[in-house]
């Protein structure tokens, strides 16, 4: 069962990171002058993310989860194939954001079930072996992807993503994946949003993500056209992050002893120090594409921390509550995109560089201050 749900987040996550390296051979393709115009689908596909995630997911904790993601990879596997036939940018960009709602589905149930399968105690390993899923998307998926549009076409890539998607829903209805927890509890971003602890959680999560996705969402168009790179050699600096997402797996069982709020504050620290050092060289390939690796350790352990933060909140909405989760992840995919391309199209990458530096020191902020509750509410039940 884990191996499933670490397949799917792989051909999820790859569709979502393609698109940066193959833009130049999509805008080829599709007869666009600009490479970087083709990350209007990305921000297409986070915003169908976002908004699915916030009116979809709740729908996990009624049907159970199982069912819900059997349904949104039947979408998924659709708007892919869509996405390989389409005659334009126009269809590109609907075919994505239709993708993005089955996403906005999916991506709450395989975290539902990745705790609902988890040995008490062992939450973050579980955690950590399904988003190592993530490794799979761009060791593999991405880094292929790469290859694949520069030999055989950009087509071929989505073409194969659907295939596959649609090979994962087989075997899940051939295994009878485990049923989840039905909630007869009437679960809606609403009712999740008053449960204590989501509002900091959630503003972790958006620092963390448009951090992290107004740089890599340009990476692509920096290497090519500023650097002056192939478009495989964008795919090695995939592969070097994902080398180091997978690698970050085997130590994933100190932080169920570390904890969340704790292990955030390190992992934004951390963050701060890379963006510092990406600036300075931002126009080195070879340092820039070592310091890859580094960033997909360190995101791995953010990626996890996030997720089992929220799970731990309420286990009666964990739909709706990995619902927000997946809305606001998305959200910055769509805001990064739009937010950071006047800073990439003015200044370059180093500019974007610089204010995702600036969300990290906002998200260190928040996970010292929630630290510092957390205390303050332990000392305070010490003393009555």
């Amino acid at each position: 069962m884990i191996l499933l749900l670490m397949v799917a987040v792989g051909l999820i996550g790859a569709n979502s990171l393609i698109l940066s390296p193959i833009a130049s051979e999509v805008a080829a393709g599709l007869g666009l002058e600009n490479a970087a115009d083709v990350m209007t689908a990305a921000a297409a596909y986070g915003a169908g993310v976002s908004i699915s995630a916030l009116l979809l997911a709740p729908l996990a904790d009624r049907i159970g989860a199982d069912i819900a993601l059997k349904h949104s990879l039947i979408l998924i596997a659709a708007a892919l194939g869509i996405s390989a036939a389409a005659p334009n940018m126009d269809f590109l960009i609907a075919s994505q954001a239709l993708a993005g709602v089955g996403v906005g589905l999916a991506l709450p149930s395989i975290y539902t079930m990745a705790a609902v399968i988890s040995v008490p105690g062992q939450e973050a390993r579980t955690i950590g072996k399904v988003l190592t899923g993530w490794t799979l998307a761009m060791v593999g998926g991405v880094t292929f992807s790469a290859y694949i549009a520069e030999f055989f076409g950009w087509r071929m890539v989505f073409s194969i993503l659907a295939i596959a998607v649609f090979a994962v829903l087989t075997f899940m209805y051939a295994v009878q994946i485990p049923a989840a927890p039905r909630s007869e509890k009437i679960t809606s971003p609403i009712s999740a949003m008053k449960v204590a602890g989501l509002g900091g959680a959630l503003f972790c999560v958006a620092m963390f993500g448009a951090g992290f996705y107004g740089v890599y969402n340009y990476l692509g168009a920096h290497i090519t056209d500023t650097l002056g790179r192939s478009v495989s050699d964008s795919g090695q600096f995939t592969l070097l992050y994902g080398l180091g997402f997978g690698l970050a797996m085997f130590f994933d069982r100190y932080l169920d002893r570390v904890g969340p709020k704790r292990a955030m504050a390190v992992i934004f620290a951390a963050l701060i120090v890379l963006f510092a050092v990406a600036y300075q060289i931002v126009h080195s390939y070879t340092l820039f594409a070592a310091l890859m690796f580094i960033w997909g350790i360190i995101n791995h352990f953010g990626l996890n921390m996030t997720v089992n933060r929220l799970n731990q909140l309420d286990p009666s909405q964990r739909g709706a509550i990995m619902g927000l989760n997946s809305a606001v992840m998305y959200l910055c995919i769509f805001v990064a995109t739009i937010g950071f391309r006047p800073l990439f199209d003015t200044w370059g990458l180093g500019a974007c560089i610089m204010v995702s530096g600036i969300m990290a020191i906002l998200g260190l902020g928040e996970a010292l201050y929630a630290r510092r509750i957390v205390k303050r509410t332990f000392l305070t039940k010490e003393l009555i």
